[in-house]
């Protein structure tokens, strides 16, 4: 395949990003709000304090691109790159390591649509994306690297670093498992020493940056695993049609393939790529739940493996076979591009319905806060509203509690005194349930677990916020407490007054 047909594949499959205003993704609304705050958007809830976080990737970038297209499409050309580097790195790494770019680069680009990139782990997408290209430069200066080169990668890790620390984990991952074969194969001392010295300086300014200039992480960010709890989660984090929907038969069809071509030799992975690719299995079933703070760890490698899997394979049949093989894959891939945006379109015009409604109900500068109506949404999937509200932050200057604002990771901040009204940590990240808030207004702790971990910045909420959006879709809605008031009803959503009580005038 020439490059013309890469980049035609990587043009199909971010498609989706351009035939909707808001895709829906569950951290889109929140990232959106931080560009806004960076690009200069007024706000008397939130500041922007910059610190060298090694997860920049859109905080400097959209509000850059901002400048030039608006914020909103400056969000979708950073997606648009985000996605289109996931079709584009696998087949260079393809290219780099066999000279010619074929089949396996086109079954690469079914794990673009993966957990990460649909629950909107945007800096992640970005970076990994980006790891991959610089993998295959890696691969492609191997036996001929100058120290031009090596000044070069060294910058290049650096800036992968600052778009985000795990990106550049795996990369590293990748990078000294390649090593290791190449060096097995040297037998003078002194190039062992040499190219492991070229090794290591290369990722010297990104260790430096890190021990040195990033801020210390938040008492109690510690490693928890759940493999058990998590094994179905990984399969599943690999391809998905759409969000929370995996593509178990997909991911199954693409196994068979691999293992008949393995089986019957007209498969083969290139041997520099079977010790990254057996450690890196390894790291898929070995990652943790949470690590730093951060929750989904275990969903960024699955993608990353079966893309690489692909990219390191080598099919050998006849040319018409070769290409019925293609065609059936790129059919797949339309099948999968017109999923996805089907279920974006109904998405976004909910947001838009939303967003309508809070420009002509919800005054400037509101505090407001999301509510789940659990029983009236059943078995469907409620995260990709977690964060709608945060389009208010956009539109209204308003305020929310989820608004990405953890001093480590992030760098907005929620200005004093409603910083004690905001989440904390990502554990604190999700909205309550409509069941919960009569405990959260009488601050009855002990009734609820999850109010001691997950809401105990949301006691006595009736006091500090002045509408509620409650999302209940279009099920049965439960009954609404006391100090909500109906202010504006929507399809999937209703707005509420929020009305204080008497034990606000003691605060």
């Amino acid at each position: 395949m020439r490059g013309w047909g890469i980049a035609l594949l990587a043009a199909l499959i971010v498609l989706p990003l351009w035939l909707v205003r808001q895709p829906a993704m569950p951290d889109y609304p929140a990232h959106l709000a931080t560009y806004h705050l960076i690009a200069g958007g007024a706000s008397a809830f939130y500041r922007v304090a910059w610190a060298f976080l090694p997860n920049l990737a859109g905080e400097v970038l959209v509000p850059v691109l901002a400048k030039l297209f608006g914020l909103e499409p400056a969000a979708r050309l950073f997606m648009t790159a985000a996605l289109a580097l996931w079709v584009i790195g696998p087949a260079l790494i393809q290219h780099a390591l066999t000279g010619r770019v074929g089949l396996g680069a086109v079954l690469a680009a079914f794990f673009a649509y993966n957990a990460d990139f649909l629950w909107g782990f945007l800096n992640y997408q970005f970076a990994m994306g980006a790891a991959f290209v610089v993998f295959a430069a890696w691969v492609a200066t191997d036996g001929r690297r100058t120290a031009l080169h090596l000044i070069g990668f060294a910058a290049a890790l650096l800036a992968i670093y600052f778009c985000h620390l795990f990106a550049l984990a795996a990369l590293g991952l990748l990078m000294a498992a390649y090593e290791a074969d190449r060096l097995r194969q040297l037998t003078s001392r002194r190039e062992r020493g040499l190219r492991l010295a070229a090794f290591a300086s290369i990722f010297a300014p990104a260790a430096l940056s890190f021990l040195l200039l990033k801020p210390p992480g938040q008492p109690g960010n510690g490693l928890a695993f759940n493999l058990a709890d998590t094994a179905l989660d990984k399969l599943g984090a690999a391809v998905e049609q759409s969000f929370d929907n995996p593509s178990y038969v997909l991911v199954a069809l693409l196994a068979v393939l691999l293992l008949a071509g393995l089986r019957y030799r007209f498969a083969a992975i290139d041997r520099r790529m079977r010790l990254p690719l057996a450690l890196l299995t390894l790291a898929v079933l070995f990652m943790p739940e949470w690590a730093m703070g951060g929750w989904g760890v275990h969903l960024r490698l699955p993608a990353v493996l079966g893309a690489l899997i692909f990219a390191s394979c080598e099919f050998r049949l006849e040319a018409r076979a070769l290409q019925a093989l293609a065609a059936a894959a790129i059919a797949v891939l339309a099948y999968n591009i017109v999923a996805l945006t089907q279920d974006w379109i109904v998405r976004d015009r909910q947001f838009s319905e939303f967003r309508t409604a809070i420009a002509a109900h919800v005054p400037q500068g509101t505090p407001l806060m999301t509510v789940l109506d659990g029983d009236a949404i059943g078995f469907r999937s409620d995260q990709p509203y977690w964060h709608m509200a945060e389009f208010a932050v956009v539109d209204r200057g308003g305020f929310t509690p989820l608004l990405f604002a953890t001093p480590d990771q992030h760098v907005i901040r929620v200005r004093p005194p409603w910083s004690s009204f905001a989440a904390a940590s990502a554990e604190q990240g999700s909205p309550p349930d409509i069941d919960e808030l009569d405990d959260l207004a009488h601050r009855r702790a002990d009734e609820d677990e999850d109010i001691q971990k997950v809401f105990p910045y949301l006691m006595g909420f009736q006091c500090v916020y002045r509408v509620a959006v409650v999302v209940h879709l279009n099920g049965p809605r439960a009954t609404v407490p006391a100090m909500l008031r109906l202010r504006w009803r929507g399809s999937f959503f209703t707005l509420y007054d929020i009305v204080p009580d008497a034990s606000c005038k003691k605060r």
